[in-house]
């Protein structure tokens, strides 16, 4: 499994393994919560706890190491890009 936080809702898949999107922006969980996995705009907004979001993550993980999609597989998003490990031009 693969954690992304992402603030502006990337809409980013992986054919090899699940990708966790996390966002604590409340305007992009409006927005595009059907690209987020785990909601944690709460954190910002004084009404959750770290544990609190600890927990959620949790639950989403074990959730998906148990079968469920990720919001990225079902929606289809498959991208892959390889890390450059040289300097570019």
């Amino acid at each position: 499994m693969h954690f992304f936080p992402t603030g502006q809702g990337n809409v980013i898949g992986n054919p090899i393994l699940p990708v966790i999107k996390i966002c604590a922006n409340p305007r992009t969980v409006r927005l595009m919560s059907e690209h987020v996995d785990v909601d944690t705009s709460g954190l910002l907004q004084r009404e959750m706890t770290l544990d609190q979001a600890g927990d959620q993550l949790l639950e989403c993980m074990l959730r998906t190491a148990n079968g469920r999609l990720t919001a990225a597989e079902a929606l289809g998003h498959r991208e892959f890009v390889m890390t450059r490990l040289y300097e570019s031009a």
